[in-house]
């Protein structure tokens, strides 16, 4: 795709509204916030930047070259994209998802780095990386010394590595924080460096505490911060588009943002600031959005965005669980009938060491497929359309797809398994009565799935549950109770370290998405 820049210069706005994407105008003029597009950026009284090439989503990072008139988007597959004075190097697309990117000064090049600690430079000095050592917490951003001599790594906990010249000032690694670190930045005038957390709180290590967002109410997770040129300063962004200025950081506008283009990396300019906007899904706090509704007017069915080759059929999706879950045992923990025996009416879900949710994981990788299965022309029917609610049982959900008469229907998984295994599995019902019917084209289901899903991630079969990926289940009864085509899809282990790198990953969870796309297309499409 190719990017558009978009420049504001806009004026420093009351403390109050600082932070605000949402405003209708900027400090009293009439300039309204622009609306962010995916994988692009929006410059803010900094220059506006042309690449010469398109650019590669979805988008992960920003970087500002050491002069501060060029910048690099990178990627989660490694792909970088130079604008204005950055230097152009040759293409090398990693086998590994990037988290994160960070300039190297002394050289003008820069170095990036993995989920799993991995580095790799260009045109600047490999001083060491995580890979291969055993993490507690997936790594989650990369800053640089002033002199390119060295390089900090961090994790989702706060731990922190430092590499060549780099000094060791301290971490949260050994304490439990609200929510997981999500990225750091150097402070070149003490060569100390500060750690960003989700809920926008900073924690300082011989650089000078200037404030944080921690006690605000936020409407979506902090993301990313940069540090003023001189230092006196610091910006933090938020996934919904929203800029915390600190220090002398001036606040120089914000954007509208939607779900599918989140801001993912702010990076100082010669004044102002540039904000990268990815391609993922994010979900507000507070009440939840309206849900769009179908040609019939029935809730959480969305119909297709264009014609395609599933135009007519309709795909049941099924997030498993739901993020309130946990807050109701009364009525998860309530028996109903599986077709089988008594089972709980839903759970909690599993989550990674660092507090990841599978109940969101699921979510999103729902919201990806189906922006996918709408693009190609299916209706698409959904169990659940927030994160924030309770339930429904297995039962409604299996009665959704049945309802709906869907052409195939699937629940979207990640299990919590030995810490030891990894890998995917994909969850076939085995005949009880009542949907015998539904065995054969549930086996081809899952077995398309299966092969797509391996195909399109990379990620392995699953190495503690099933034989090649398949495990068939008689106790479950999203499957004993369906009428129409269904199997499950755990699609990684969250208890694994390697796995729970991918499952945090918004560019893995997207990847995850277009591969089972793949598969529910093969199976519909077929003879």
């Amino acid at each position: 795709m190719w990017i558009v820049v978009l420049a504001l210069g806009l004026a420093v706005v009351p403390p109050a509204t600082r932070g605000s994407a949402v405003a209708p105008a900027i400090a009293g003029s009439a300039v309204a916030p622009p609306t962010a597009q995916p994988d692009s950026v929006v410059a803010f009284d900094a220059p506006a930047l042309v690449a010469a090439a398109p650019v590669s989503g979805p988008l992960v990072g920003i970087a500002s070259t050491p002069d501060g008139n060029g910048y690099w988007l990178v990627a989660a597959d490694g792909a970088v994209t130079p604008f204005g004075d950055a230097t152009t190097y040759p293409p090398a697309v990693t086998p590994w998802p990037v988290v994160g990117m960070a300039a190297d000064d002394r050289t003008g090049g820069y170095w990036l780095v993995s989920a799993a600690g991995a580095v790799l430079g260009f045109d600047a000095p490999l001083l060491g990386s995580l890979a291969g050592v055993n993490l507690n917490q997936p790594v989650v951003g990369v800053a640089a010394t002033p002199d390119g001599g060295g390089y900090w790594l961090v994790a989702a906990d706060g731990g922190v590595f430092a590499f060549g010249d780099a000094r060791f000032q301290g971490s949260t690694g050994g304490i439990h924080l609200a929510r997981p670190v999500v990225g750091m930045a150097a402070d070149a005038a003490t060569g100390g460096y500060w750690l960003l957390a989700a809920d926008g709180g900073v924690f300082a290590f011989d650089a000078p505490f200037l404030g944080s967002a921690a006690s605000l109410h936020l409407r979506a997770p902090v993301v990313a911060m940069a540090g003023t040129p001189d230092d006196g300063g610091y910006w933090l962004a938020g996934a919904d588009g929203g800029v915390f200025t600190y220090g002398d950081a001036p606040f120089a506008g914000a954007a509208l943002t939607s779900p599918m283009a989140p801001a993912v990396g702010i990076a100082a300019g010669p004044a102002g600031y540039w904000v990268a906007y990815g391609h993922a899904a994010f979900v507000l706090s507070g009440p939840p959005p309206p849900v769009p509704a179908s040609p019939d007017g029935g809730p959480g069915t969305f119909g297709p965005t264009s014609a395609g080759v599933l135009s007519g059929m309709v795909v049941a999706l099924d997030p498993g669980h739901n993020g309130g879950n946990g807050d109701d045992p009364s009525y998860i923990d309530a028996p109903i009938w599986n077709g089988r025996e008594t089972e709980a009416c839903d759970t909690a879900g599993s989550e990674t060491d660092s507090g990841y949710t599978e109940a969101q994981f699921n979510f999103n990788v729902a919201e990806y497929l189906t922006a996918d299965l709408r693009a190609e022309g299916a209706t698409v029917v959904l169990t659940r359309t927030t994160n924030t609610g309770v339930g429904p049982c297995v039962t409604e959900r299996a009665a959704i797809g049945n309802n709906a008469h869907a052409d195939a229907a699937l629940s979207i998984h990640a299990d919590g398994g030995p810490p030891g295994g990894r890998g995917f599995a994909i969850l076939e019902p085995v005949a009880d009565g009542i949907n015998n019917a539904i065995i054969a084209p549930s086996d081809v289901l899952g077995t398309d799935l299966r092969d797509a899903f391996a195909a399109g991630t990379g990620e392995q079969v699953s190495s503690y549950d099933g034989v090649d990926g398949i495990q068939p289940r008689d106790d479950l009864g999203g499957t004993n109770l369906s009428t129409v085509p269904k199997v499950f899809i755990e699609c990684a282990n969250m208890r694994n370290a390697a796995d729970a790198a991918l499952v945090t990953s918004p560019a893995w969870q997207a990847q995850a998405a277009g591969a089972i796309a793949t598969g529910l297309i093969t199976f519909l499409t077929a003879g």
